[in-house]
């Protein structure tokens, strides 16, 4: 019995100690997160035509949201939205919490500067995105961003390394999500080796740097061994090579067909240049300047591809081999092979409607410009001298352009693919001001 009293008045002394140590700032984003929460819950879940193609497990999708839906679905039955609203909420609020603690503490951030990267952090969760309450990948792959980020910045700014290790774990479900963040690997690579560059044929830095390499194999064998039990294909997700078609097929030439060899591609080629040509919609047909040309490729992406390109394909596949999904996986092989034949052919058009999509993605070119020169300023510096801001700069500029060229050459650059480094842009800027006020 004393025992038993003795460790319940130990207890009462540990949890006010506890109590205390909650900061005011965790509580009033613990109370603001909670205000959040009730607000999101109570409006609609979004249903986008990406919904349905998830909650069916088509093939063209990645395995982790899949899969994620279906055991909603199957646990909360007709609670089903809000199960799905409310867990991509709690992930979400609590994965904004450990990204911004951790770039708080370690660039120890004023409270102007912390209430800034809050703010856009917490951004992606009201219109026009509306994370949280749409029911696609980027409710999941956003929180695990930034989550993943976190571990990266642990590993190379506070030397942790065994965050490497959920680094890994968390790279891997989200190259299982969405495809965009296969860089962050190599660029994590990259910056180690620059860290490291005195030591790094060390055994110890040998094995890590190999773990880091390694895991883009790993996720990429998951996602075709996924496919294979699901899907009957041994194949990684198709639709990559089908989405980066729709700027080559926007500038290409009716003559361009003699440059194809298989039968079945130049079918496919013709059926989809008649189709878009009808609409209006090829580059060499429009008389304006680039900036002109490239927001109406912009604006109809979904119909020179999902509509038009992407359809003539399954349909023309399908009746070639009746193999179940087949023509998904043949149609993305196809768009593989024809893709650098269409940008050879029409290479200075393609380049440059893809650096106008890459321009469009900054908002201007001085935008592009500034961070460009970030990128080479800070490269410099982290040469020299590889210090917490030095390599933060580094790090997020690597980022954003790498991020940036990956959606212009996959997609069109819109909000949707471009804001996961949004809190970067914020960092950027602060320690920038850092830097500038330091020296006046």
């Amino acid at each position: 019995m004393r025992d038993v009293k003795k460790k319940r008045n130990n207890l009462n002394k540990i949890l006010p100690t506890a109590r205390k140590n909650i900061s005011l700032e965790s509580k009033v984003i613990a109370v603001l997160f909670i205000l959040l929460f009730i607000y999101f819950i109570l409006q609609p879940a979004l249903y986008s035509p990406d919904t349905y193609s998830y909650i069916g497990g088509y093939i063209y999708r990645s395995p982790v949201y899949v899969i994620f839906l279906r055991i909603f679905q199957f646990i909360f039955g007709s609670f089903f939205d809000y199960s799905v609203v409310g867990f991509q909420l709690i992930l979400g609020f609590s994965c904004i919490y450990i990204i911004y603690k951790n770039l708080s503490t370690l660039l120890k951030l004023k409270l102007w500067q912390k209430l800034l990267v809050f703010l856009v952090l917490i951004f992606p969760y009201f219109p026009p995105l509306s994370i949280g309450n749409n029911i696609t990948s980027e409710g999941i792959s956003y929180p695990l961003y930034l989550v993943m980020i976190s571990f990266a910045i642990d590993f190379l700014y506070r030397e942790k390394d065994k965050s490497v290790y959920l680094f890994s774990i968390v790279f891997i479900v989200l190259s299982l999500t969405r495809g965009q963040f296969f860089i962050v690997a190599p660029i994590l690579a990259f910056l180690f080796i620059l860290r490291e560059r005195k030591s790094i044929f060390s055994q110890k830095n040998i094995l890590l740097l190999a773990l880091i390499l390694l895991i883009p194999f790993i996720a990429n064998t998951l996602d075709k061994s996924y496919h294979k039990i699901i899907h009957g294909h041994f194949v990684t997700t198709p639709f990559s090579f089908v989405n980066a078609m729709t700027l080559p097929l926007f500038v290409s030439h009716k003559e361009d067909v003699e440059s194809l060899k298989n039968k079945d591609h130049k079918v496919i080629f013709s059926k989809t240049h008649s189709t878009i040509e009808q609409l209006g919609l090829l580059n060499a047909n429009i008389d304006k300047g680039n900036s002109e040309k490239y927001k109406i490729f912009h604006q109809n992406v979904p119909i020179i591809c999902n509509q038009t390109f992407h359809k003539t394909g399954l349909d023309h596949y399908e009746n070639v081999d009746t193999t179940p999904n087949k023509n998904a996986v043949l149609i993305e092989q196809a768009s593989k092979e024809m893709l650098p034949i269409l940008v050879s052919n029409n290479f200075r058009a393609y380049i440059s409607l893809y650096f106008t999509s890459i321009q469009h993605g900054f908002k201007s070119i001085f935008a592009l410009g500034f961070v460009l020169l970030i990128f080479i300023y800070s490269g410099f510096l982290s040469l020299k001298n590889f210090t917490i801001e030095n390599g933060i700069l580094f790090l997020s500029t690597l980022l954003i352009i790498s991020n940036a060229m990956i959606v212009a050459f996959a997609s069109h650059s819109i909000i949707r693919y471009l804001f996961y480094n949004y809190f970067f842009g914020i960092i950027l800027l602060i320690i920038l001001f850092r830097k500038i006020t330091s020296k006046i």
